[in-house]
C-alpha cells in the first residue's frame, strides 16, 4: 500500500512540474507537446460568442455575403455581397440596425476595408466583375458616393502607369495612409503593390512562382503592430511576410496548409494577458480558424519559432 501511495504521489508531481514547464517554458517543449498544453491550458476561455440576434433584420441580406468590414471608429458595419439586381454594400449600425444600401458603380465586391478617421468615414472595395465597373479599387463615403478610383475600371491589366489590375483580391490601408494591395485572384497579376497616401507606387514585389516574394494567387493582405506585411499565397499554401518600409522577403509559414491555402489573414491586438497580438487566418479543411499569437519580442526579422506559441482549431 505504501508503495502504490508513493507511486501516486510521484506521479501527481510529475505532471504538476510538466503542466508548470507547458505554462513558463512552452517554446521548449515538442510540438505535438506543446499544441495539446497550449489547447488544454485555453478550453475555458471563450474568445467569441455567436451573436444570434445580429444583425436585427436578416431580410437585407439578398445575395450571397461576400466580405464585411468594421468601422469601430464610427460604429459602422459594411457588408458587401454578390448577386445581379440587388444592393451590393449594406450598412449596418454594430448593434445590427440597417441603415442604408447601394449598387452604384460596385461589380463584383471582393474586398472591403473600412478606413475612417475623425474627420471623414470611408471604406474600400476591391471589385474583381468583368463588367463596366471591375478591376478596379474604389474608396467611397459612408453614404456610398464614389470618391476615388483606382485602376481602369472594365479593363483588366498589367500596366503601372497608369496603373491596372486584374481581379485585384485585397488591400490594407494603414494608419499613415499609405495602401497595400494583393493584386491577382487567379488573374493575370500575382504581386504586392504599396501606394504612398496620394497612391504614387513605393515598392512592388511578386510575379507568378513558388519561391521567396513570388505568388500564386495573393489572397489577403495585413500589416501588424510591428512593421509586417502578411500575405495569404493561397495558391502556395502559405504565407509569406515582408518589411512595410523597405518590401524586403522576411519569411513563410506553411506547415499548417495541408490541404487548402489561406484565404484570408487579418491581425488583431489580443486581450490575452501573456500574448502581443494575434493573426487569424482562414484556410480549408484542414484548419477553418486558427491563431496565432505573438510572444512579446520586439525582433521585426521573421522567425518562425517565435511566433507560434498559441493554436486554437475549429474544425468543420
Amino acid at each position: 500500500m505504501t508503495r502504490f501511495w508513493v507511486c501516486i504521489a510521484g506521479a501527481g508531481f510529475f505532471l504538476a512540474l510538466l503542466v508548470l514547464h507547458s505554462r513558463f517554458c512552452a517554446s521548449r517543449l515538442p510540438p505535438h507537446l506543446h499544441l495539446a498544453f497550449k489547447i488544454s491550458w485555453r478550453a475555458e476561455e471563450i474568445l467569441y460568442r455567436l451573436d444570434v440576434d445580429w444583425p436585427k433584420y436578416s431580410e437585407y441580406f439578398t445575395g450571397a455575403t461576400f466580405c464585411v468590414a468594421v468601422d469601430s471608429l464610427n460604429g459602422l458595419v459594411y457588408v458587401g455581397q454578390r448577386g445581379d439586381n440587388i444592393p451590393k454594400v449594406l450598412v449596418f449600425t454594430e448593434d445590427g440596425y440597417f441603415l442604408r444600401s447601394w449598387n452604384y458603380t460596385v461589380d463584383t465586391p471582393h474586398g472591403i476595408f473600412a478606413a475612417s478617421t475623425p474627420q471623414e468615414k470611408s471604406v474600400w472595395i476591391t471589385d474583381v466583375g468583368s463588367g463596366f465597373y471591375g478591376h478596379t479599387i474604389k474608396k467611397y463615403n459612408s453614404f456610398g458616393d464614389l470618391v476615388q478610383v483606382l485602376g481602369t475600371p472594365g479593363k483588366k491589366g498589367t500596366g503601372l502607369n497608369p496603373l491596372q489590375f486584374d481581379n485585384p483580391a485585397e488591400l490594407h490601408v494603414d494608419d499613415t495612409g499609405d495602401i497595400y494591395i494583393v493584386d491577382g485572384d487567379g488573374g493575370l497579376n500575382n504581386r504586392l503593390i504599396k501606394l504612398s497616401q496620394d497612391f504614387m507606387i513605393l515598392w512592388l514585389r511578386g510575379e507568378n512562382g513558388t519561391g521567396p516574394a513570388k505568388f500564386n494567387i495573393p489572397h489577403s493582405v495585413t500589416v501588424d503592430s510591428t512593421g509586417r506585411v502578411w500575405v495569404a499565397d493561397r495558391g502556395n499554401k502559405r504565407l509569406q511576410v515582408f518589411d512595410k518600409d523597405t518590401g524586403d522577403w522576411l519569411g513563410e509559414w506553411k506547415n499548417c496548409f495541408s490541404e487548402e491555402g489561406p484565404s484570408a489573414v487579418s491581425w488583431h491586438m489580443a486581450e490575452l494577458p501573456d500574448l502581443l497580438d494575434f493573426y487569424h487566418f482562414t484556410s480549408g479543411n484542414d484548419c477553418t480558424a486558427l491563431l496565432i499569437g505573438l510572444t512579446r519580442f520586439e525582433h521585426h526579422t521573421f522567425h518562425q519559432q517565435q511566433i507560434i506559441t498559441d493554436v486554437f482549431y475549429a474544425t468543420q
